[in-house]
């Protein structure tokens, strides 16, 4: 390095001062300027990678069912949903939640293929929105259920309804238990599976006797509710109860 000593002298004037300065300040921008040896090309700026189109892992699901929100109307059924998709092709099976929404499978995916086409439209009076299931077809209930919906049951007390009830379906088999709904369907509980096929075998879309309206045909469908089940719901329900109560008298 160009280095200058100063000594404090008054024999050095100001203008050797500045000359040393300036000749400093050149050497040290010729070395700057000067290329180094050996240098390394400047590298390459990476060039942003291209996005993959790699397929989207398809999502779980059943390609012969779908899902369909909104179809609410009077005297809907399984029986009513099924009438309602007929148009597209052969239905195997309809599951039905508290009529806020349903899945409908089909036999083939032909049909599911050609009921998305209704997203979206009007069906029954509704615009309902259908697309593609993610759940799978469960196993056959008639393998395995011991238990039977009962729809389009008139309105009456639950004391006449169960025992009525339970009248009509005693030549089915052993039954262990009766409900029944203000909103026109009850539950039928048998002690085995063969009196729940029975049921829905000799029961379905047929006029019950007295005081059963002659005129108004039940549908009867295998149901996954027991015994055991009812009373689990219960006590959750009634845990919920106790902890919403305790809350209310902390507060």
């Amino acid at each position: 390095k160009a280095t200058v000593s100063v000594l404090y002298c008054p024999l050095f004037s100001e203008v050797y001062l500045r000359a040393q300065l300036a000749l400093l300040e050149t050497t040290s921008k010729n070395r700057k300027m000067a290329p180094k040896k050996n240098a390394k090309p400047a590298a390459k700026k990476a060039e942003p990678k291209k996005a993959e189109n790699k397929a989207k892992a398809p999502v779980a699901g059943d390609s012969k069912g779908v899902y369909v929100k909104n179809l609410n109307f009077s005297g809907i059924s399984h029986d009513t949903i099924k009438a309602a998709f007929k148009p597209c092709g052969e239905v195997k099976n309809v599951v039905l939640r508290r009529r806020k929404y349903c899945i409908v499978y089909f036999k083939d995916a032909a049909g599911a293929s050609k009921a998305k086409e209704l997203n979206g439209k009007m069906l029954k009076g509704q615009k309902v929105t259908i697309e593609a299931s993610k759940k799978k077809l469960a196993q056959d209930r008639s393998e395995y259920c011991t238990s039977v919906f009962v729809g389009n049951l008139p309105r009456m007390s639950h004391k006449q309804g169960k025992a009525n009830l339970k009248k009509e379906f005693a030549s089915c088999g052993a039954i262990s238990k009766v409900r029944t709904y203000q909103s026109g369907h009850g539950f039928v509980y048998f002690k085995d599976n063969a009196s729940a096929k029975k049921a829905v075998t000799n029961m379905d879309h047929k006029a019950l006797s007295k005081p059963f309206p002659e005129s108004r045909l039940v549908s009867v469908r295998y149901s996954i509710r027991t015994k055991e089940k009812d009373a689990a719901k219960e006590k959750v329900r009634k845990t919920r109860i106790a902890a919403a109560k305790k809350a209310t008298k902390k507060n």
